[in-house]
């Protein structure tokens, strides 16, 4: 299981790759969406746990980590900012736990659990590579901006980048 940090750098990553956008709305809607699908862990488990509903649609990497519950993510996400940065969230998320043990693609219409299952130390190494990567790669895209003419004027002061 990849952490939820992870998951939210690694969007952070891949919109800032993608995007470069001066706003905050693409960076807030990658967040929450690569946060979103793990919301089962807290409103999935006490279901579950009180007797409420049973099955694996309900479990973890259940019926939250499928294409439909993807489609109502983007679609909520979409009111606060771009629906592109949604999908980026959403989709690496989704793509990360396919490494690391599978998820429930197509829930509720099927149930089976799709992505590799070798070994669990094995595939989270993997999976923190390619996001360490990722990362590093979001973080060049940041200092080295190429489509951005030189400013004379640079702020001197970490602060001076937020305004």
């Amino acid at each position: 299981m990849v952490a939820t940090g992870v998951h939210i750098l690694i969007g952070l990553a891949l919109v800032l790759l993608v995007s470069r956008s001066g706003r905050a709305e693409p960076y807030l809607v990658v967040a929450l969406a690569a946060m979103a699908p793990d919301i089962d862990t807290f409103v999935f488990r006490p279901l579950v746990e009180f007797g409420y509903v049973s099955g694996p649609l309900w479990s973890h990497r259940g019926l939250t980590h499928s294409l439909l519950g993807g489609v109502v993510v983007v679609a909520l996400l979409a009111y606060f900012g771009p629906w592109r940065a949604a999908a980026i969230g959403f989709g690496s998320h989704v793509g990360f736990d396919m490494l690391t043990g599978g998820v429930r693609l197509f829930a509720p219409v099927d149930p089976t659990l799709y992505g590799t299952s070798v070994d669990w130390l094995l595939l989270n190494m993997l999976a923190s590579v390619v996001a360490v990567i990722i990362i590093l790669g979001g973080l060049l895209g940041m200092k080295y901006d190429f489509e951005r003419p030189i400013d004379a004027h640079a702020p001197k002061t970490t602060l001076e980048w937020f305004r």
